[in-house]
């Protein structure tokens, strides 16, 4: 009997060391870890009396055992301090594992690292590397010092938070063969394919400006292959092929409708079964997100309370990063995107209609629950309503297209996504526009006025760029040597008006004798460099945001103070190039949203331009900002990618209109522009005359469509068009604007209007007309 029971006791103590060793490392169904991972290396620095362990070597500057641990201390970056942990020759993949604590740096740019695969106890060798400043974009490395001793930086990224002092951190690298996964604190982080150069050698320690804490280290073998890099999250779903320049993206409505046509993502109802497991249409949640991965982007709907730590768990333990939380209850995206910043999330709209109220109320629940997108029902949604939501910077997805018919009506409604459950109804929708063809003109930001036509930055020009019809209007806040805050771009007077001297060196008073618009031109003499108060009372009420860019260093709560003095907070997105402002701004006033501006260089290849994508993409969910890049740092699949997952984005400054045009094109969403005036002329949409039309053979019917031209008085004029069809053309001919019955049978006919703007041809179309010919 007690023979009996030790080997039962052996089994279960067998079964839990497959399990803890399965535990530890990532895993999909195909990726089976096996229990005979060994330990080439397990170290605590517990009893070694403040020497090193036999065999490791300090290679480089300073470095001891004190207190347990071991530390590495280098005073700059000419100093660093290295230490070398020997492997077995045979050793070639491995995990390696520390905790590590940063116990000073000179700036947070200074770095501490895991050193692996090094060659001849000195170099070339890898590192996953640390920057105390972390939340930086180059933060978190992989990186290699060559044989030529230079670094060369494959892969980088950012952490979630900085890395706090005196605090340990769980380091993590797995290499097998050329891939890497790096990991701090269980979560991912890079993820590549470029360690080609080595396969095999030692591990190490170093420290760069910076004293550092190792601790509880440990190496063991790794006998398995990582997934292709392909499978690391960065990716774009097809979309369906389309004419339409910017057309919405296509989210199914569960596993089996996104699995019937191209869709993007997939919208996964998750609950809690009987048995207390997460699961979504039936399905344990972890398989659907295997099943779904790089095919669909994951949406997860979430209703119930109490399922947000389960949720995310499962999201590291699928090495899931690329997914939307979306619910009715704020509370719970919250919830999921503060223990997860990098997860998008989405607020579902419950009600039966919108009035003013409802529609600010959804702008401030979007951004203060961490959010970018509203999920609506489309029978609520309208062409203002959406208009009215994107100069707020909140995407909609609409929910609906259940039809063909129903697919064209939400088109037109301008949405940035649509939810269906007939997903093939879409596809056959979307395929009928033709070349070039705007279903809604893009949001414009007016740069300063208009300062093309008039002073930048006065009065004068803002209320040009109202008359133009500017969507936002965009600006710049300094502030004055008496502490008021005034519109100014430059830190000096000089460039815009008679004066002379920093702002900062000036009184309000002194700024406001200055002339700012007779530089421009002598009609303008005698403009004054605007308040932001007057500034603010000027379009108080009137249908147009203002895009502020906050240019001088701490003005965020004194800048928001007047916001909500003016009681502006729906009318104004803040924006700016110093991350931390925007940051702090959306800590004083969550339903204001911010925007982070920025320039970079398009990366080389289409695989690292996507990774690009997804890295901006992470950075900005992580900070609750959107990406309001310069135009030449996007490019075709960063706008797909911020489409597709429900960011809108600004983009500066177009003074030509070459790169205007081809950034249209490309389905550019939020251009800020010094020319206002080129997309002035271009009709809103056409309003489509009449849904249906019954003849009989050999008759005939006249469409004259108008357009809207303006969204703020839903002002609309004739304009000339065209009518074309599709398909079953022996059912009707079309000329010009006439439709002529030939046989029985049903068609769709569309009106068309062609128009000229930034040197290329347009095309605006109207809903379908239904024409039933019948004998």
């Amino acid at each position: 009997m007690r023979k009996r029971r030790n080997i039962v006791m052996k089994l279960a103590m067998i079964f839990t060391i497959i399990v803890i060793t399965a535990a530890s490392f990532p895993f999909e169904a195909s990726h089976i870890v096996r229990a005979e991972q060994s330990v080439l290396v397990e170290e605590n620095f517990d009893r070694l009396d403040d020497r090193l362990p036999d065999g490791w070597k300090v290679i480089e500057g300073q470095a001891a055992v004190e207190n347990g641990k071991l530390k590495l201390t280098s005073p700059s970056t000419a100093s660093p301090a290295r230490v070398l942990v020997p492997l077995p020759d045979e050793s070639r993949d491995i995990v390696f594992e520390a905790d590590m604590t940063f116990v000073s740096a000179v700036e947070d740019t200074r770095w501490a690292s895991l050193m692996y695969r090094v060659q001849s106890e000195d170099y070339p060798y890898y590192q996953f590397a640390i920057r105390r400043g972390t939340t930086a974009l180059n933060g978190v490395e992989f990186a290699e010092r060559d044989a030529q001793n230079k670094w060369v930086v494959p892969e980088a990224t950012f952490f979630t938070e900085n890395f706090e002092y005196n605090k340990p951190y769980r380091l993590k690298v797995i290499v097998s063969k050329n891939r890497v996964q790096q990991f701090i604190n269980n979560k991912l982080v890079i993820n590549s394919d470029q360690a080609m150069n080595m396969k095999n050698g030692d591990v190490g320690f170093q420290a760069s400006g910076s004293t550092v804490l190792f601790d509880n280290v440990k190496v063991s073998t790794f006998d398995q292959d990582l997934p292709p890099v392909d499978n690391s999250g960065a990716f774009l779903p097809e979309e369906v092929k389309t004419n339409i320049i910017n057309a919405p993206t296509l989210i199914g409505s569960s596993l089996s409708a996104a699995a019937d046509a191209n869709t993007a993502s997939v919208l996964l109802d998750v609950e809690r079964n009987a048995a207390g497991h997460l699961v979504t249409g039936g399905l344990p949640l972890s398989e659907a997100l295997a099943k779904v991965k790089n095919k669909h982007i994951p949406i997860l709907k979430i209703e119930q309370r109490g399922l947000e730590e389960e949720v995310v768990h499962t999201l590291d333990e699928t090495q899931s990063t690329d997914v939307h939380i979306v619910s009715s209850n704020p509370a719970i995206v919250k919830a999921i995107t503060t223990l997860m910043p990098t997860a998008r999330g989405g607020i579902i709209y419950t009600k039966q209609s919108f009035n003013k109220h409802d529609l600010n109320q959804l702008v401030r629940t979007v951004h203060s629950s961490n959010a970018k997108v509203a999920l609506i029902p489309q029978k609520i949604l309208t062409v203002e309503t959406v208009h009215y939501l994107h100069t707020r910077m909140v995407a909609v997805w609409g929910v609906g297209a259940g039809t063909e018919n129903a697919s064209h009506e939400l088109i037109h409604t301008g949405v940035d996504g649509m939810i269906t459950n007939n997903p093939a109804a879409s596809v056959e929708a979307l395929a009928k526009y033709p070349k070039n063809t705007i279903v809604q003109r893009p949001i414009v930001a007016a740069h300063r006025g208009v300062p093309s036509m008039a002073p930048e930055n006065t009065m004068a020009g803002y209320r040009l760029a109202y008359d133009l019809g500017a969507d936002q209007i965009e600006t710049d806040l300094q502030l004055t040597k008496d502490g008021h805050i005034i519109i100014m771009h430059d830190t000096t007077v000089d460039r815009t008006t008679n004066g002379k001297g920093a702002v900062r060196d000036l009184t309000l008073e002194e700024i406001r004798q200055l002339d700012a618009g007779s530089k421009f031109g002598e009609e303008f003499a005698g403009e004054k460099v605007p308040t932001f108060k007057e500034f603010l009372q000027e379009f108080k009420g009137k249908d147009v945001i203002l895009l502020i860019e906050l240019k001088d260093v701490d003005i965020e709560e004194q800048a928001i103070r007047k916001i909500k003095e003016a009681g502006m907070v729906d009318q104004v997105v803040l924006q700016s190039f110093d991350l931390g402002s925007m940051v702090k701004s959306f800590e004083l006033h969550p339903e204001i949203p911010v925007g982070y501006l920025y320039s970079a260089a398009v990366p080389g290849t289409q695989s690292a331009k996507i990774k690009n994508a997804q890295k901006m993409m992470d950075y900005g969910t992580n900070y609750n900002v959107t990406l309001n890049a310069s135009y030449g740092s996007t490019y075709k699949e960063f706008i797909q990618y911020m489409r597709q997952r429900g960011m809108l984005t600004m983009h500066w400054t177009f003074r030509e209109e070459a790169p205007f045009r081809d950034k249209l094109a490309e389905g550019l969403i939020g251009p800020i522009t010094d020319y206002m005036q080129w997309l002035t002329d271009s009709p809103i949409n056409l309003e489509t005359p009449i849904k249906k039309v019954n003849l009989k053979p050999g008759k005939t019917s006249t469409i004259r469509a108008k357009a809207f031209v303006d969204y703020r008085t839903a002002k609309k004029e004739n304009i000339p068009t065209e009518l074309f069809v599709t398909d079953n053309t022996d059912v009707v001919r079309v000329n010009g604007n006439t439709i002529e019955a030939v046989s029985p049978g049903t068609a769709q006919v569309f009106v068309k209007h062609t128009f000229s703007m930034l040197g290329q041809e347009w095309n605006v179309v109207g809903e379908p007309i239904e024409v039933h010919v019948k004998e």
